[in-house]
């Protein structure tokens, strides 16, 4: 994933502790303390950016801040040799805490069994749910993990100190240290509900940075050896139901006990609402590479937008989409896009609010992508290797799969194009520099393949040659574009230049023109001497059960259907584009309106319908990175359109939504 580390470091050690609850109050020592007791003084580290308890945000940093709170209580453990006893616990008292909560001053009972007038040593816990002494030699306190809470409602975060008592000693100093971390999650409700719901972070191999529950076991760490073993016995904490309303924000944390050593791997978010089943971050944050930290907090963002979970970065904002855009098609309520990072590979990815992206695919190494949704929702994307080949690329709700058209020959396949049937079939045209051989000067041939039988069928549409013997030669170097109507049937275009052999010394003889080719049909544009003409997309327009043509013809951009009248196919009900410097990228059709997208110079270019009149538009604020391609993409049946392109300003991909009616 590409996205910054998962957890975001910020505090020193933990330092003295309270509960979530609870602040510690203090007892000024008296001067003479009674016999069989002794006055401590529990203090904090010195303030640098550290995490301390009553558990609180600092104002303008990510420091979790902790102070003592009236009413915490704290257990007291006294070794002395072998012997282990337990004192009697404190429960402060507000006139206990003093310097702004960080230290507190109080009196405890020494128990029976523990000579004062001989040296021991003092154990102090707040925080845990369960301490043991059932095993001889331990002082074992459970650090099982809670379920997230609202940070000033979580109360269980152990803390522990321990001090070494003189003998004779009444009066001493300890300061406590956190046992764990907090896992601090903030998370926005952008939707128009409010949520309630329980947070887990979660790892898809399972793997664990902390220690947890295995049943019926729970981890303890014994504050004498300074190790965790499991036990049967322990308190499972509960969890807490957080209630989020429409437009608010929550800062909720869980305290863990780090693994020592173990890394903390790629997590996805997971939250469990109280109706509806339970929803995972469409994007994961990679796995750190150091282990967490005692002491420390780290913060994780998410944004729940009604549709789709996140992770965020502080903004609380959906993570962008950095990449270079080939091509984009629309399902019935999303949008799905192809993309190259810089690095030779193919991506997919896809929105469905047109702001968060839901998940990044790998697809493999290559270019020149192209994606088409089919009638159930799946992508289909083809792309060409850098090995020459067509990589098909199809999801069938659950999974990806991939199969490869290669060369018929001894050639390269390059500028590939996909429709797809009702039936989810992928027809494919593309180039193959040897498709058909045997001609005295081969050249580059266009390509029809279909899986409607379950396994690829290739076909030659037009054979690229030079022939002396016939003084004449066809050449497709512009590639081709195709569509496909509800019955299977193919339309593809493609760019010619038809070269005749000069006789004499004068020039050889060349006519460009763009030719359609179907099953059954062909037909040809108009042609001229000067390459004025030029291929940009087809589509089949399910409203009047037509196909629309993009290409340029006499030097004009246009729109026009392809009409086929017995074996002949040709350009009627011509559309021209009058911005003349607007070059065409992608065609999207709603209804009888053909929306166009692409470029003028460096700037978007847009052609839609304002109510029922065309308008077209160049985007002088909005500059398109240079080598990467624009879509107009329609989403169901709504009557925008979506310009999906890539920003020069940050090369994000972004989508634009206008109204085309």
């Amino acid at each position: 994933m590409k996205y910054r580390l998962f957890l975001w470091m910020i505090a020193a050690l933990l330092v003295v502790a309270g509960c979530t609850n609870d602040e510690i109050a203090s007892e000024q020592p008296t001067p003479e303390t009674e016999k069989g007791k002794i006055t401590l003084t529990a203090s904090v580290p010195d303030e640098t950016p550290q995490t301390r308890l009553s558990l609180g945000q600092q104002a303008g940093t990510l420091n979790i801040t902790v102070r003592w709170k009236a009413y915490d209580q704290i257990r007291f453990f006294f070794k002395q040799g072998d012997v282990i006893k337990e004192g009697t616990p404190v429960t402060l008292t507000p006139d206990a805490i003093s310097d702004g909560g960080k230290t507190a001053t109080f009196t405890i009972d020494i128990p029976a069994g523990i000579d004062g007038n001989a040296a021991y040593t003092l154990y102090a816990v707040h925080g845990s749910p369960f301490i043991s002494l059932d095993v001889a030699g331990k002082i074992n306190v459970q650090v099982l993990p809670a379920e997230f809470w609202t940070l000033t409602n979580l109360n269980m975060v152990p803390i522990a100190g321990q001090v070494e008592i003189a003998a004779g000693a009444s009066i001493g100093t300890i300061n406590f240290n956190h046992l764990g971390a907090l896992q601090c999650l903030k998370i926005k409700n952008s939707s128009n509900t409010q949520l309630s719901f329980i947070p887990q972070l979660e790892n898809e191999e399972g793997a664990k940075w902390y220690y947890a529950f295995s049943d019926p076991n729970a981890p303890f760490y014994d504050l004498i050896g300074n190790q965790v073993s499991y036990a049967e016995k322990g308190t499972v904490i509960g969890s807490a139901l957080i209630h989020l309303n429409s437009g608010e924000t929550v800062l909720c944390a869980q305290w863990v006990m780090p693994i020592p050593n173990a890394a903390v791997p790629e997590i996805k978010l997971r939250i469990v609402p109280t109706h509806g089943g339970q929803i995972v971050s469409v994007n994961s944050k990679p796995a750190r590479a150091n282990p967490m930290q005692t002491g420390k907090a780290y913060h994780l963002y998410a944004l729940w937008n009604g549709t789709s979970l996140y992770f965020t970065d502080a903004s609380l904002n959906p993570p962008p989409l950095v990449g270079n855009l080939m091509h984009a098609d629309g399902g019935t309520d999303f949008i799905g896009v192809v993309y190259s990072k810089g690095d030779n590979k193919v991506y997919y990815n896809s929105t469905k609010d047109c702001y968060g992206w839901l998940g990044e695919t790998l697809l493999g190494t290559g270019a020149e992508a192209r994606v088409a949704i089919d009638g159930n929702n799946h992508p289909h994307v083809v792309f060409t290797t850098t090995d020459g080949k067509i990589a098909y690329c199809k999801h069938n709700g659950t999974a990806w799969s991939t199969e490869y058209i290669t060369t018929n020959n001894e050639g390269a396949c390059s500028k590939p194009d996909i429709a797809v049937d009702n039936d989810e079939k992928a027809h494919i045209t593309y180039t193959d520099t040897e498709g058909q051989i045997g001609d005295y000067h081969n050249l580059p041939d266009i390509m029809y393949a279909t899986n409607r039988s379950g396994t690829f069928e290739k076909n030659v549409i037009y054979n690229g040659y030079y022939s002396y013997t016939e003084k004449m030669g066809y050449y497709y170097d512009k590639g081709s574009r195709i569509a496909v109507d509800p019955s299977g049937n193919y339309y593809i275009i493609t760019h010619q230049r038809w070269q005749i052999k000069s006789t004499s010394p004068s020039p050889d003889s060349n006519y460009y023109r763009v030719v359609i080719k179907t099953p059954t049909a062909g037909g040809v544009s108009s042609s001229g001497t000067d390459d004025n003409c030029d291929i940009y997309d087809l589509e089949y327009v399910t409203w009047d059960k037509t196909i629309k043509a993009l290409y340029m013809e006499e030097n004009t951009n246009r729109t026009a259907t392809i009409e086929v009248n017995g074996n002949s196919a040709s350009f009627v009900n011509h559309y021209n584009i009058t911005t003349t410097t607007a070059v065409p990228h992608s065609l999207s059709c709603h209804g009888l309106k053909a929306n166009i997208a692409g470029l003028s110079g460096s700037n978007l270019f847009v052609k839609c319908s304002n109510a029922g009149t065309p308008v077209e538009n160049i985007y002088s604020d909005i500059t398109v990175k240079d080598g990467t391609r624009v879509a107009a993409v329609q989403i169901g049946i709504g009557s925008y359109v979506h310009v999906v392109y890539t920003d020069n300003a940050d090369s994000r991909i972004k989508v634009m939504k206008i109204a085309s009616w």
